[in-house]
C-alpha cells in the first residue's frame, strides 16, 4: 500500500456512495475520450522542460516525493484574474489533464506551486472523478451528502499537497496566497493568527452558506493540515523524529467536528430525519405484509415511534387505501436510497429485526425486507 492510500481522509470513503475504485488508478477500464485534451492543446501551453523548465522541475519533484508515476498532462492557461488549478479526469480513465492558471504561477514560489500540483494529482490518484456531482441531483438530501463528500475529497488532496511539496509551511502559505490573492510582499505568515480567525468564526456560529460549498473554507483546511502533521501515522511514516499528538483517526474526527462547527449540523439532522421516516414506513410495510396491523404490531410500533406517531399512523391508515399507503412507502425509500451506505445498512438491519417478531407468513415477511433492500439500493 502506498502512503497516499493510508492518508486518505476518513470521511472521504467512496464505498459509502457505493463506488468501487480501481485497484490501480492508472488502470485503463474504458476507451472513452474527452474533448478536453484537444481543447487544451489548441488554447493552452503544454508544460515541457524546454518551455517551462521551472514548472517542469516542480512537477518532477512532486512525483519523486509521492513515489508514483507521472501519466498526466500539465497545461498553463492564460487567466490573470483567477488563482486556480484544476484536475480534469474522465471517470475510469488512466490519465488526466492538470491546468494551472498564469495568475497562480505568478503568485506562488516553487515549493508552494509543488503543493498545488500535488493536490491536483491527488484528485486523480484518489479517483475523485468517480464521485457524482451535486449539481447533477435534484434531491436535497443527495445534494447535501455529495457536497459533504466533495469537501472531504479536498481534505484528502490537501494532505497529498503537503507530502508532495515536503513542507507544511509551503502548503499553508499557498492556501493563504490563493485565498487572499496577495504575494509575500503583503502577507505575514503567522499561522496562529489565522486560526484565531477560525475561532472567531466558530464563536459567531460559522457560515451556514458553506453548507452548499464544494470546498471547506481555507481556515478549516489549514487547521486540518496542521492536525494531520501532528498525527502519529504521519510522523512515523516520514521519520520526522517527532512523536505525534494523536492517531490519524482521532485527527480526522477532530477535523470533521471542526468543519461542522462552521457549516452547521444540517447534513446530520437531514440524514437522521430520512432514516427515521424510512424506519417508520418500512415498519408499516413489514406489518402489512399480511394485510393486517395487529394489536401486537401496533404496540411494537408505539414502542419504537411513540404514542403520537402511532395515533397519527392509525388515523392515516383509516382514511387511506392500500395503494396510497404503498406509494408513501415507495417514495420514502426512494428518498432513503440517496443516503450513505452506512445509514441504509442501519435501516435494513433494524427492519430485519421486526421480521422476526411481526405477525404473518415468514416468506411474505422475508420478501418484504428483500423488496425494501432493493428499493433502498443496497
Amino acid at each position: 500500500m502506498n502512503n497516499l492510500d493510508k492518508f486518505r481522509y476518513l470521511y472521504d470513503d467512496p464505498s459509502q456512495l457505493n463506488i468501487s475504485l480501481k485497484k490501480d488508478p492508472y488502470e485503463k477500464v474504458n476507451d472513452f475520450k474527452s474533448n478536453n485534451l484537444n481543447q487544451l492543446l489548441s488554447t493552452s501551453v503544454k508544460v515541457t522542460k524546454e518551455i517551462f523548465p521551472d514548472i517542469n522541475k516542480a512537477i518532477e519533484n512532486v512525483f519523486k516525493r509521492l513515489k508514483i508515476d507521472n501519466n498526466l498532462n500539465f497545461f498553463v492557461t492564460a487567466n490573470h484574474i483567477q488563482t486556480q488549478a484544476l484536475c480534469s479526469a474522465m471517470p475510469l480513465g488512466d490519465s488526466a489533464e492538470i491546468i494551472l492558471t498564469s495568475k497562480l504561477i505568478e503568485l506562488l514560489n516553487g515549493n508552494e506551486l509543488e503543493s498545488v500540483i500535488a493536490h491536483e494529482v491527488a484528485h486523480f490518484y484518489y479517483q475523485h472523478a468517480l464521485y457524482p456531482q451535486a449539481s447533477s441531483s435534484t434531491n436535497r438530501i443527495e445534494i447535501l451528502n455529495l457536497l459533504n463528500f466533495s469537501r472531504a475529497a479536498e481534505i484528502s488532496a490537501d494532505r497529498i499537497g503537503f507530502i508532495g511539496c515536503g513542507s507544511l509551511e509551503a502548503s499553508l502559505r499557498a492556501m493563504l496566497k490563493i485565498t487572499s490573492g496577495l504575494s509575500d510582499k503583503y502577507l505575514k505568515f503567522n499561522f496562529s493568527s489565522y486560526l484565531d480567525q477560525l475561532r472567531e468564526l466558530k464563536e459567531i456560529k460559522g457560515d451556514k452558506n458553506l453548507l452548499y460549498s464544494t470546498h471547506p473554507n481555507f481556515l478549516n483546511r489549514m487547521q486540518a493540515l496542521i492536525w494531520f502533521s501532528m498525527s502519529n501515522e504521519f510522523n512515523k511514516s516520514f521519520n520526522t523524529g517527532k512523536k505525534g499528538s494523536f492517531d490519524l483517526k482521532e485527527a480526522d474526527e477532530k477535523i470533521n467536528e471542526s468543519i461542522k462547527k462552521v457549516i452547521g449540523n444540517e447534513v446530520d439532522y437531514s440524514n437522521k430525519d430520512v432514516v427515521s421516516r424510512a424506519l417508520m414506513w418500512g415498519s408499516i410495510d413489514i406489518f402489512l405484509s399480511d394485510k393486517k396491523f395487529s394489536k401486537k404490531e401496533q404496540e411494537l410500533f408505539k414502542k419504537n415511534f411513540g404514542d403520537k406517531r402511532t395515533q397519527s399512523m392509525l388515523s392515516f391508515m383509516k382514511m387511506a387505501n392500500p395503494k396510497s399507503i404503498q406509494v408513501k412507502i415507495d417514495n420514502t425509500f426512494k428518498e432513503a436510497s440517496t443516503l450513505l451506505k452506512k445509514d441504509k445498512e442501519n435501516i435494513i438491519n433494524e427492519l430485519s429485526k421486526l421480521v422476526k417478531v411481526a405477525d404473518g407468513d415468514q416468506n411474505s415477511l422475508n420478501n418484504t425486507i428483500k423488496k425494501l433492500k432493493t428499493n433502498i439500493k443496497l
